[in-house]
């Protein structure tokens, strides 16, 4: 029996789109099917991100979504200790997340790619050489489905409540990323600001088991400022799917946990694990072999595991500390040759830039603020 299409992929996120980009442009019949009315909308990503990164895999974004460049991070210590990182080398802006999206999802369009809007998938069932996808009351067949809607789709543990505002702020400084540390306030995580305009910035806030509208609001208590939108995005910090391969169902993006565990950052990360498994997919169909797609998750990992393992870590250390062990830890590390050599690291390997600029004499620093697996464990790997 002929199925309709060679792919169907659920969720038109960047990883979905840039996975249905791939593989059309390498010859397959593919179909997005994504449950809102716009592709990109609602908006839920802040659009940080390296365009080194974003050149690597063949999706750079027009000018025209570029919204900021930025200059300089500062990070906040609990008392209000300052350190700040020069960015200017490392090629971080600010992208207009819901534009970048349209401009992947036309890439997809022009290479032949069909995209549905406000049609969402609701089941999926693998019949033999065959998957049978239902989708807004309708079904369709083809001969491999891709997860593409997140991490709630396949992995349950490491997901943070966060809250983002787009506010108006004449605080904000336009070229400068700021990210606010307070175990109390933001446990497990951070408050952020990342300027995309003149006095125009998105702030946010995550935490293990905190009301992250609440502390966002008291973020923003004392700093003048006009809310333009909310948005209540969960974020998701667990590391990567044991498994991104399950018979016929191949999970990309989010849903494959390939996203920063320190940060939740993921868009160059998931568009990676996209173009990776289009590749994959497509030799996987022109050889008629559903087991070349295990190729799929070594290659992903050959490039990006070893610093996931690093973040993971990272994440475990910042879990633990006190804001006294914070204030200790952003003294330590705040000496001019380590921040000198961060500003000269790569944006999307900042685990690997870390341990690199610390060398043993820095790790050992740390390891006297925190005595904990983790240190000892990085200790080891750096």
């Amino acid at each position: 029996m002929a199925q309709d299409y060679d792919v169907v992929v659920a969720g038109g996120s960047i990883a979905g789109l840039a996975f249905a980009a791939e593989a059309a442009r390498r010859g397959a019949r593919v179909l997005v099917a994504e449950e809102h009315d716009e592709i990109g909308e609602p908006e839920k990503c802040d659009g940080l991100v390296s365009l080194r990164g974003l050149r690597r895999y063949g999706y750079p974004p027009e000018q025209s979504v570029i919204q900021n460049e930025i200059g300089t991070a500062l990070i906040h210590s609990p008392s209000g200790r300052q350190v700040a990182v020069d960015a200017t080398a490392l090629d971080v802006v600010v992208l207009d997340r819901s534009a970048y999206d349209k401009q992947v999802a036309k890439a997809a369009s022009s290479n032949g790619a069909e995209i549905m809007t406000g049609t969402r998938v609701t089941n999926s069932v693998e019949k033999g050489t065959e998957v049978e996808v239902k989708m807004g009351g309708a079904e369709v067949r083809s001969r491999y489905f891709v997860d593409a809607t997140g991490p709630s789709s396949s992995l349950r543990r490491g997901i943070l409540p966060a809250a983002k505002y787009e506010i108006e702020g004449d605080w904000i400084r336009q070229h400068v990323v700021e990210v606010f540390m307070d175990a109390e306030r933001y446990p497990g995580f951070f408050a952020w600001v990342i300027p995309y305009g003149k006095h125009l910035a998105k702030v946010g806030a995550a935490g293990r088991g905190v009301n992250p509208f609440k502390a966002l609001d008291g973020f923003l208590a004392g700093r003048h400022h006009k809310i333009l939108r909310k948005v209540s995005a969960p974020i998701y910090v667990g590391g990567p799917a044991q498994r991104f391969v399950i018979g016929r169902r191949i999970l990309v993006g989010e849903s494959a946990g390939q996203v920063k565990p320190t940060t939740a950052g993921g868009i160059m990360t998931s568009i990676a694990g996209a173009v990776i498994a289009a590749k994959w997919t497509c030799v996987s169909l022109g050889e008629g072999k559903p087991g070349l797609l295990a190729n799929y998750q070594p290659e992903w990992e050959a490039a990006f595991l070893k610093e996931t393992k690093s973040m993971m870590r990272l994440r475990g250390v910042l879990e633990k500390l006190s804001n006294a062990d914070m204030e200790a830890l952003l003294t330590a590390l705040a000496t001019p040759k380590l921040v000198q050599k961060l500003s000269h690291s790569d944006f999307d390997f900042h685990a690997s830039a870390v341990l690199g600029a610390l060398g043993l004499p820095g790790l050992l620093r740390v390891a006297k603020v925190v005595a904990s697996a983790e240190v000892r464990s990085l200790l080891v790997d750096g």
